[in-house]
């Protein structure tokens, strides 16, 4: 295809056509770059290639990518809309922005019919007299207020099967978390009275476990222990969510069918959520990222296109309630146009209630965008539950430890620690370890040693996953040693590096695969480089093995330093 120069562009453009209609912007290669509506075809086109330079980056990019261009006429005004939408789901343009769906949020159940349940994280609903709450923003914020309740009312937190064959407490009992109901050491009633009390919270009654957080992040921020204070900072953040969630309940009954439609914004990312409001009662939080948002388009422009998007899906419009109103955070632009043409009563708070709302969407919005950022290194949801399936864990991964140890025939003896949350690296939670109470080369008892002192904090939640560097050897001992700690619900696998065959008359190299061992099985499960859970695992294994090298090296160029060189 031959590329037009812009004044061809132009004067190709002033011969479209004045009536309603879509343009597809096309690339040398033929590539739809960009899909637009417009009310008069000509006015719109002419517009991008006239005088020199845009002001808005973005569409001087856009335009100097341009070949051609092709337009569809349409009848009406809301016929171009709708099929712009369209376009842009099918073919994906570079310089649109695209709403994706970021479905299944996650809820925590407390069960019914169980005697003694513990809180659960998951990302389905079902009607079976369990309880749920949420959905939150995020899996990361969910966990977080789950092990907050879990250990603040001392809830059992081991599986199932842990529960019904435990004859003594855990360690966790020790450590003051838990309440040993597996054991009898607390009777049913007081352990329900328990339950209750963490659902009063989950329903919004958290104002005094909001307080205590507070003095504590006061506490930790005067003591300069500024890693806990974040912690805090974070727990009160998805508890006030949690809150506010439950305030729209009451907020919302006089409004029977509304949605609540707020977005927020961060350099060139952006993030909807939308409180879906049926019958007076906050029925779901639906969540949507942005992508390809220029960060030059106002928050008007943003919103109404993801208004566009949204409204004009199917299944939107056949669930559209009578008499539902659209509450909007902002106005968008082309107000009257997208009403009239999705048939929508979009409205902006007149009333303290209405602001109350649109406050609660906005909150969720923004953390559920933090969230996304926080995870811009990370491997994804994709890769948990893959690790999951393929390592038969009772749990999704979310907290995933791995350790190693680094030394010289003994000398210089250290370990490291590294998080992964969420599958992205948490460098907070990184932790150095210095042997000191072993001498001499034994990995064992340097093993033993760090997740001794690992595993006897008091303030740390336990992993869902440990990870060790190597194979059956290397495993046995870490399963040997949780044991001889007492620390059981907390799975452990070792991921040994591949392998290769030196064989050096054969004519072809021989490699095995990254195996990957679990205690009770004789062969090693096997992943291929492609499966994201390959390389989330071999990640933090690589990574965990950085960390301690470059730990070694400072502790013995420290000692060389000093004179020792022996």
């Amino acid at each position: 295809m031959e590329k037009l120069t812009r004044p061809q562009l132009l004067d190709r453009a002033k011969e479209a056509s004045t009536s309603p209609g879509v343009y597809l912007m096309k690339s040398e290669g033929g590539d739809i770059l960009y899909v637009g509506k417009a009310k008069n075809l000509k006015n719109r086109i002419t517009s991008y290639f006239q005088g020199e330079v845009h002001d808005i980056p973005r569409i001087e990019m856009m335009v100097r990518q341009v070949s051609i261009f092709d337009v569809i006429l349409t009848e009406t005004e809301a016929e171009a809309l709708i099929l712009e939408a369209t376009l842009i789901k099918k073919h994906k343009p570079k310089y649109n922005i695209r709403l994706k769906d970021d479905k299944a949020y996650p809820y925590i159940q407390i069960p019914a019919n169980v005697d003694y349940p513990r809180l659960l994280w998951t990302r389905k609903t079902q009607k079976d007299g369990s309880q749920y709450f949420g959905p939150f923003p995020s899996a990361y914020s969910a966990r977080q207020v789950l092990r907050l309740l879990t250990e603040s009312f001392k809830l059992r937190d081991c599986s199932d099967n842990t529960f019904r064959h435990r004859s003594r407490p855990c360690i966790l009992y020790q450590m003051e978390k838990c309440s040993a109901p597996c054991v009898g050491k607390i009777s049913h009633a007081d352990y329900q009275e328990s339950i209750r009390q963490a659902s009063l919270v989950l329903q919004g009654k958290s104002e005094k476990i909001i307080e205590q957080l507070e003095r504590g992040m006061l506490d930790a921020s005067e003591n300069e222990d500024y890693e806990h204070a974040a912690d805090y900072r974070d727990q009160i953040q998805n508890l006030k969510i949690v809150t506010e969630l439950q305030a729209v309940q009451e907020a919302s009954a006089q409004d029977r069918n509304r949605d609540v439609v707020a977005i927020a914004r961060k350099d060139a990312e952006a993030h909807g959520a939308v409180l879906v409001i049926r019958g007076g009662k906050l029925s779901a939080v639906k969540h949507y990222s942005l992508q390809n948002t220029d960060p030059s388009l106002s928050d008007a422009e943003v919103l109404s296109e993801f208004l566009i998007q949204h409204y004009s899906e199917k299944n939107e419009i056949d669930e559209q309630p009578t008499g539902r109103s659209i509450l909007v955070n902002i106005v968008p632009d082309d107000l009257e146009w997208i009403s009239k043409t999705l048939f929508l009563d979009i409205v902006v708070p007149e009333n303290e209630t209405d602001q109350r709302l649109v406050n609660v969407a906005k909150t969720n919005a923004v953390h559920a965008l933090e969230m996304v950022r926080r995870k811009d290194t990370g491997h994804g949801i994709q890769a948990l539950e893959e690790v999951q399936e393929k390592l038969h864990l009772e749990q999704l991964p979310v907290r995933i430890e791995c350790y190693d140890i680094s030394n010289i025939s003994g000398d210089d003896a250290v370990a490291s620690r590294v998080v992964f949350i969420d599958g992205a690296p948490d460098k907070n939670l990184y932790r150095k370890y210095k042997i000191r109470t072993v001498e001499g080369s034994n990995d064992f008892a340097m093993m033993k040693e760090v997740l001794g002192r690992r595993f006897s904090r008091a303030d740390e939640a336990f992993p869902n996953l440990v990870v060790v560097d190597g194979g059956k050897g290397q495993l046995a001992q870490a399963v040997a040693i949780l044991e001889e700690l007492d620390i059981q619900g907390v799975p452990v696998v070792g991921l040994a590096k591949a392998r290769t065959e030196k064989d050096f008359q054969a004519k072809e190299v021989k490699s095995s695969l990254e195996r990957i061992f679990i205690p009770n099985r004789k062969n090693p499960v096997n992943l291929l480089p492609h499966m994201p859970a390959y390389k989330l695992l071999t990640h933090i294994r690589d990574e965990a093995h950085r960390f301690a090298i470059t730990y070694h090296r400072k502790v013995r160029d420290k000692r060389i330093l000093n004179g020792d060189e022996s």
